[in-house]
This record gives C-alpha cells, structure tokens and sequence, in this order.
C-alpha cells in the first residue's frame, strides 16, 4: 500500500517534485550493507526513485571494485558472444559504422566488440579500475573517467550515444540525456537499456526485485516515463523493445530465489530446482505479452 507523499530535499530530476509515496523497500542484494532503502513514486511525474537520495561520493561505497568488469580482459570470443545482443540491437537500428560513445562502458567490453575499422570508439566510465582497463583496451585519449556531464565532448560529436544500464545510476538523468542532445550530430542515435519498473518481474516481487539494484539505482523507468522524458530532451524514439536474453529470465532466477528464501529456507531450495525448468518459457511468454523486464529504446537526435 503506497503510503502518504514525504518530502524530498533534492527534487525530481525529471520534473522537480518535492513529494515522493514510498511504494515498498528494498535492501542492497550485494550485501554491502544491512540498510534499508525506500523505492519511492514521485507525486509530479510518476517515475519511481531510490531514496534517501545521496551524492556520488556517498553512493561510490556501494559500489564493489569490480562491478562494472573485471581488470583482467576476457578472450574476444567470449567478449563477442557476451555483447552480441547489444551489437545486434545496433544492426537492426541500421546503425553499422560511425563515431560511438558508450557512456558507463565499464571494462569497455560492448565497445571491444565493435570492429574498429567501422566504429571510432569512445567511453565514459566514473569507476577507475574499469577505466583503466577499458583505456588499455582501445587505446589512450578514448575513455574519459569521470561522468558524462564532466567529460565535456564537443558539440555534435558523436554519431551514436548509448547507455546500456546506466541511465539508471545516475541522479541526473534529465541533464544527462541534455547533455547527450548536445554531443550527437542531428540525428543520431541515443540508444538506452533500463530495467522496466512497468514489468511483471517489478510487480511480483517488489523489494525483492534484483534489476532495482538498490541503492545503486537512483531512477527506475517505465516506457510512459521514459518515453516522456525523451521528447522533452530532443529526442524522437524509433524503436523499442522488452525483449532481452541476456536479463530478463536471469533477473526473474535471482528475484526467485530471494522470494524463496534458497538460502535460509528448508524449502526454498526444493522450490526453487522445481521452477527452473520453467523460467525461460515462462518469462519468454510474459515478455512477448508486453511485461518484459528490460526496456531498450533508440532515439533519433532531433
């Protein structure tokens, strides 16, 4: 039951609302801590936020050393086949060579999987050990550590930005996405991947959801928030999709086993190894009725 609106110091970044209704609470799946954080809808826009809200020093602690890619690099096979799903989105966009920006790129794996004789490669990554390995991946001057608003790219430089799960850390995603208005060319592409807090994965299992990532996600949106906070920033979306192989059916296994319990729980267990067979199916099935749990969208600069 959503409880009464509570004041919020800091606003809405989307449309700067000071009243939020704490829908339920989630803690930090991670275990980096025992807090309890509150999964709050704003009373303006609707859009879903986790508060307390706090700064980037603050939220850096809840960050593990390792969470955007490990230092050491993988083999090009298993980067390949690991950011295929994304390399396919940007073929079926029409999108095969340009000058790319890959804003939270981590380890820089989705940007080494971009043939380097189509795409100039760039990245904008806050985590230093990531950056560092993404620097020594595709070579000095090209990864910017830091965050997209202080990187500072120059106007209109950049064919395509994109942020796959990344938008969703920040705690200005409206500045953000101006920001990305700036540095793409006249129609360009933005492509954006977020967890979908519309899905069924987000109303069956609330806190225990794994794709809220509490507290490390600041912003949980739904195709109507999103798909109203891009045309107020210059952008016109032309494809989406709920659709992903990579997330959905690994976010309904982990939410399954925290609603079971696995790990406490004499039955849990049990349950959990009877549902695994049906997981995949299921979720394939919700998600071709419209409930999927990641939403994908390409947007044109306009």
């Amino acid at each position: 039951m959503k409880s009464q609106p509570e004041p919020d110091s800091r606003g809405c970044n989307l449309c700067g609302s000071t009243q939020a209704r704490e829908l339920y609470t989630a803690k930090d799946h991670l275990s980096n801590s025992d807090e309890v954080f509150s999964i709050c809808e704003c009373v303006g826009c609707g859009v879903l936020r986790t508060l307390p809200a706090m700064g980037s020093a603050e939220l850096a602690r809840y960050y593990p050393t390792d969470y955007w890619g490990e230092e050491s690099a993988p083999s090009q096979k298993w980067i390949n086949s690991s950011q295929f799903e994304k390399t396919q989105f940007l073929s079926r966009c029409g999108l095969r060579s340009g000058t790319i920006l890959d804003v939270g790129c981590g380890a820089g794996y989705f940007l080494r999987a971009l043939d380097p004789n189509r795409w100039d490669r760039y990245g904008v990554e806050i985590g230093e050990q990531a950056s560092r390995a993404a620097t020594a991946a595709l070579g000095s001057g090209r990864i910017f550590t830091g965050t997209l608003i202080e990187s500072q790219w120059a106007d209109e430089a950049f064919d395509v930005v994109i942020f796959w799960s990344a938008l969703e850390h920040t705690n200005e995603p409206r500045a953000n996405l101006l920001e990305t208005r700036r540095i793409l060319k006249r129609g360009g592409t933005l492509i954006v991947q977020v967890p979908n807090a519309a899905s069924y994965q987000a109303r069956a299992f609330g806190g225990l959801w794994s794709a809220l990532d509490a507290p490390r996600h600041r912003y949980h949106f739904t195709r109507q928030t999103l798909g109203r906070l891009l045309p107020e920033t210059g952008f016109e979306v032309y494809r989406s999709t709920l659709f992903s192989r990579s997330h959905n059916a690994h976010a309904l296994r982990q939410s399954l086993k925290a609603k079971l319990q696995v790990n406490s729980s004499a039955l849990g267990l049990p349950l959990f190894l009877l549902s695994t067979p049906f997981i995949k199916p299921f979720d394939w099935l919700m998600t071709a009725l419209g409930h999927g749990a990641t939403l994908t969208v390409a947007a044109h600069s306009v």
